[in-house]
């Protein structure tokens, strides 16, 4: 066999041989591997959505986070990144100044530090009216510091007021108070803490400590005409004439306070006179008729 012809039969051989082993290479290994890519890209695909739509969602969220930025930065509340009982009081001092007067103790118990964050636990004890504890309470809770108030044990206490003669309603309380701080850098940028003098609450109109009706009514400090110990000597239009408890001649007129309460009406014609009497919140319409045998006129009161 001529050599040249021996040579190109060798070479067709291995020819074919080569290019069967590519068609088996790419029919048994690459047409799977293919597949394989071609259904990961659809599951990719399908995950992904459309790219218009991603653009749209991207944007929804850009907006989001800048609304969020700028709710952060007019955040009502600070957090400070440091906490200390010096400036604590300082803040409750503050606070003291807005309200009535109010006795109140303060107790550092424990600092407790948590990843980064932490708070620091008083306890307040004291006493003064609801108005003047409903109003610290406003300030800790609501207030422009980030504290909460734990373990509230409030008790209602009264007292008799010698000097004015009245009944004196205030509260003692004890409460643990959490006084929060973090080092972290979001709260690196905190705000400056706002004023205390400028922060406003709605005003106190209900204790729920005091009740309408009272057990005790307040002593006569003033030694006004107790009416229900006296006696109706004459009246007339405007005026009645009463000898009061000690026996005093007192003249009265319609508004003229009487222990307990004020005179309310005159009237002549029914020889009466309407009072109305305060009874621990309970409201007495009380009515003194001059009687004929009423004669007798003390020393006048002075």
């Amino acid at each position: 066999m001529p050599y040249a012809v021996r040579n190109s039969i060798i070479l067709a051989v291995l020819i074919f041989l080569v290019a069967g082993g590519g068609l088996a290479y790419i029919y048994w290994f690459q047409e799977p591997r293919l597949e394989e890519l071609v259904a990961e890209r659809e599951r990719i695909s399908q995950q992904l959505g459309d790219a218009a739509d991603l653009f749209d969602r991207l944007v929804d969220v850009q907006e989001r986070v800048e609304l969020l930025n700028a709710a952060w930065r007019r955040r009502p509340k600070t957090l400070a990144t440091e906490e200390s009982a010096s400036s604590t009081n300082t803040f409750l001092n503050e606070v003291l100044a807005q309200s009535q007067e109010l006795d109140l103790n303060v107790f550092t118990e424990e600092q407790v530090q948590q990843n980064g964050c932490g708070f620091t636990r008083y306890h307040l004890a004291g006493q003064g009216s609801f108005e003047s504890f409903a109003r610290l309470v406003q300030f800790l809770e609501f207030g422009p510091r980030l504290m909460k108030l734990q373990n509230f044990d409030v008790r209602e206490v009264h007292a008799v007021d010698e000097e004015r003669g009245r009944i004196t309603h205030t509260v003692q309380f004890d409460i643990d108070m959490l006084a929060y701080y973090s080092d972290q850098q979001p709260f690196a940028d905190s705000l400056d803490t706002p004023s205390v003098a400028a922060t406003e609450f709605p005003p106190i109109t209900y204790n729920p400590f005091r009740s309408l009706v009272i057990p005790d009514v307040p002593p006569n400090t003033f030694d006004l005409p107790n009416v229900e110990s006296s006696t109706l000597l004459a009246i007339m239009k405007g005026r009645a004439f009463i000898s009061d408890q000690k026996s005093q001649l007192v003249m009265l007129s319609e508004g003229d306070e009487v222990y307990l309460g004020y005179v309310s009406k005159i009237m002549p014609e029914r020889r009466q006179v309407l009072f109305m009497l305060n009874k621990g919140g309970i409201i007495e319409r009380y009515i003194m008729t001059l009687r004929l045998e009423n004669q007798y006129l003390g020393a006048k009161r002075k």
